[in-house]
C-alpha cells in the first residue's frame, strides 16, 4: 500500500521548498565535471570575510538558491510559464544547468579563499557559463581572474552597484577588501578601467573618484543618469564601453544597486538606488549580449531582510537574464 502512494506522487512535481535547493532545481555536478553542452555551471561562495560594514553575505548563495526554487517549480508545474514583460512563454528547465555547490572558503583568510575561487570559476569556465552566487563583492576579484584566465584575453566588465569599489588601499582595510576589488582587477594582466563601465553609483566616494573617471577612461551612469535617461540606455552605453576592442566581458551585480526600500538585505545599503524594475530590465538588456560570458551577483545578507524580498529579486534577476541569453 505505501509502495503503491509512492508511486502516484510520482508523477507530481517537486515544491520549490521541499528537496535539495540547488539553483533552478538543477542537477548537481563537481566543478571539472560540468560538460561542455551544459548552459550554466553555478558556483555560490559563502565568504564575507572582506565586509567593512555589515556581514551575512555568506548566507546569500543559499538563500538565492531556494529563492530560485519558485522559477523551476512554477515553470515544470505549467509546462512553462508565460513573461507577460518580456512577452514569451518559457520553461527554465530548457536552461540546461549543473550547480557545482560551493567554493570551499575560510571564513577568516581572505589569502586562503582567492586562489580556490578563482581556480573553480576558471575550470567551469573552460567548460560553460560560470554563474557564481556571493558572498561579498571582493569575491569578484578571483572570479573575474578565473574567467578571464580561461579564456585568456583582457576581459571588460559592466558593474552594477551603489558604490565603486575602486579603493586603492586603506589604513584600516588594506589592499584587499570588498571595496577594492575593481582597483585590484584594473591592476591585473586582463582588467583596465578603459573597458570597465559602472551602472547605478551614487552617494559617497572618495575624493580621488572624479580624477579616477576622468582620467582612466572609466565610464559611469550615475543613479541620477538612471532616473533621468532611463536604464536601458544607461545599460547599453555601459556595454558599449565595456567592449570597445574586447572580444570578452564579464558583468557584476552588487544587489545594493537597488535601492534598499526593494532590496534591504545587503551590507552596505544606500538610498537613491535602482528600482527593482529597473533591475530586471537591465537583466533583460544584458542577456542580450554574447560578450557577456560569465556572471556574478553579490552582496545578497538574507538575514538583514525578515521579509525575503531581497534574495526574491536576486533570483528574478538571475532568470531574467538567463532567459533572455538562453531562451530568446
Amino acid at each position: 500500500m505505501g509502495l503503491f502512494l509512492m508511486d502516484e506522487l510520482d508523477d507530481l512535481p517537486e515544491l520549490s521548498f521541499a528537496g535539495v535547493q540547488t539553483f533552478l532545481k538543477a542537477e548537481q555536478a563537481d566543478v571539472d565535471d560540468v560538460g561542455e553542452s551544459v548552459d550554466v555551471g553555478v558556483l555560490g561562495v559563502p565568504f564575507d570575510g572582506a565586509v567593512s560594514r555589515q556581514p551575512g553575505a555568506r548566507f546569500g548563495p543559499g538563500a538565492i538558491r531556494e529563492a530560485s526554487a519558485w522559477y523551476a517549480y512554477l515553470g515544470g508545474y505549467k509546462g512553462g510559464v508565460h513573461n507577460v514583460e518580456t512577452d514569451q512563454t518559457v520553461d527554465y528547465g530548457d536552461v540546461e544547468v549543473r550547480d557545482c555547490g560551493d567554493v570551499p572558503t575560510v571564513p577568516t583568510s581572505i589569502e586562503r579563499t582567492r586562489p580556490q575561487i578563482e581556480a573553480a570559476v576558471e575550470t567551469v569556465a573552460d567548460q560553460t557559463f560560470p554563474l557564481v552566487l556571493g558572498g561579498d563583492h571582493y569575491v569578484t576579484y578571483p572570479s573575474f581572474l578565473g574567467y578571464a584566465r580561461s579564456v585568456g584575453e583582457r576581459v571588460g566588465l559592466v558593474h552594477l552597484d551603489a558604490h565603486s569599489d575602486t579603493v586603492e588601499s586603506s589604513t584600516l582595510y588594506g589592499e584587499h577588501f570588498h571595496g577594492s576589488p575593481m582597483a585590484r582587477i584594473d591592476e591585473s594582466a586582463f582588467g583596465g578601467y578603459e573597458n570597465h563601465a559602472m551602472v547605478g553609483i551614487r552617494g559617497y566616494e572618495g575624493p580621488e573618484f572624479p580624477d579616477l573617471v576622468d582620467e582612466r577612461g572609466l565610464h559611469v551612469s550615475y543613479a541620477p543618469d538612471v532616473r533621468e535617461r532611463g536604464i536601458e540606455a544607461c545599460v547599453r552605453d555601459a556595454v558599449d564601453h565595456a567592449t570597445d576592442g574586447v572580444d570578452h566581458v564579464y558583468l557584476t551585480v552588487d544587489i545594493d544597486a537597488v535601492d534598499p526600500a526593494y532590496a534591504p538585505g545587503t551590507g552596505t545599503p544606500e538610498p537613491g538606488g535602482l528600482t527593482s524594475a529597473d533591475l530586471l530590465t537591465a537583466m533583460d538588456v544584458l542577456g542580450e549580449y554574447d560578450e557577456i560570458g560569465a556572471m556574478d551577483l553579490m552582496e545578497v545578507a538574507p538575514k538583514l531582510d525578515p521579509t525575503e524580498s531581497t534574495q526574491r529579486l536576486a533570483a528574478n534577476a538571475i532568470v531574467r537574464f538567463l532567459e533572455a541569453k538562453f531562451l530568446s
